[in-house]
């Protein structure tokens, strides 16, 4: 072989490795962007559940339920029964619930 034919297999050998590393830096810049548009999309919807979180937090404080052995059993499930009625109305006001009737 005379010596242009190496140097034209060396270029070949260069430009097919340039062209393989340029794809391969051409997908990950196409991944990569990719990656950061989701990432800003998933702080938003973060964002817009942290504010929501609070508004509920906020908007329906509770207070801490202290039992003891001794407690009256019927006064503690009458007392447990309306606040599960407060909490189902507040969650369907919330919702824009209908109220639920016996009436057919």
């Amino acid at each position: 072989m005379t010596w242009w034919m190496w140097v034209l297999l060396w270029l070949v050998l260069v430009v097919g490795a340039a062209v393989v590393l340029l794809r391969l830096a051409l997908g990950l810049w196409r991944k990569a962007t990719a990656v950061l548009t989701e990432l800003g999309r998933a702080g938003e919807v973060s964002a817009a559940l942290s504010e929501q979180v609070a508004r509920l937090r906020a908007e329906e404080p509770r207070e801490p339920v202290v039992t003891t052995a001794f407690d009256d059993p019927v006064a503690m499930r009458r007392s447990r029964t309306q606040q599960l009625a407060q909490r189902t109305r507040a969650r369907r006001r919330r919702a824009g619930l209908p109220r639920r009737t016996l009436a057919r």
